[in-house]
């Protein structure tokens, strides 16, 4: 068994619930009118904040029509038995998200499972606007609205010697916790960029397959 501290950190989009929310919440309200902007943020011409800050322009609706739409979403299979098994087993878990935080909250109310921490952007509804904030620092970052590596080096702090970062993403937006991770698991474009590039990683379907690796000490990476 490590000797190390195992720190658990996970995407939420994609990721810990089944779907990527914010994206559909962006596209269903939008009525589609996003899809040019995530091109162009998934061709690196627009970084994440002003993606997001562009569609947020192009939603009208209530945070009651927000929350309504979000009710259908479902965490991944095995997401609740992970945490419960790092919660007995004494591991810090977060969550840290490049979304926001009126579905990412409302949906870990719906299982039970407020206390799990998360860092994410802000959204306020005004008026049928739908207004993003961004309040945490980047560490000089500029691709993210709240940048996935800037929260575990902050959590996690620099010394690493006694530390081991378990990672899950799904996404191009999990690109920056890469450099802190010292185990990866990934699955979609993640997975491809991480073979793409030649960073081990651990492929996934689901949080049951994670929650397998870990139990089983996590042997090496395909």
């Amino acid at each position: 068994m490590s000797r190390k501290k195992r720190f658990i950190f996970t995407d939420f989009d994609g990721s810990f619930c089944e779907k990527d929310v914010g994206h559909r919440i962006f596209r269903h309200f939008s009525e589609g009118k996003n899809s040019a902007l995530v091109e162009e943020w998934k061709k690196g011409r627009i970084s994440s904040r002003q993606c997001m800050l562009k569609e947020a322009e192009l939603i009208n609706a209530t945070e009651e029509e927000v929350l309504s739409f979000v009710g259908q979403f479902r965490l991944s299979p095995g997401a609740t038995e992970l945490y419960a098994y790092a919660f007995r087993e004494g591991i810090p878990f977060y969550i840290v998200s490049d979304g926001s935080d009126i579905y990412i909250k409302e949906i870990l109310r719906k299982y039970n499972l407020s206390g799990i921490p998360f860092f994410s952007n802000r959204v306020r509804i005004k008026g049928g606007r739908y207004i993003i904030e961004f309040p945490r620092n980047n560490n000089g970052c500029t691709r993210c609205g709240s940048c996935k590596g800037a929260r575990i080096a902050e959590i996690v702090g620099l010394d690493r010697s006694k530390s081991e970062v378990v990672f899950i993403g799904d996404g191009l937006s999990d690109l920056c916790a890469l450099p802190q991770a010292d185990i990866i698991f990934a699955r979609g474009d993640l997975l491809d960029y991480c073979r793409v590039n030649k960073i081990p990683a651990f492929a996934y379907k689901d949080f049951y397959d994670i929650l397998k690796h870990i139990k089983n000490q996590i042997d090496s990476p395909e």
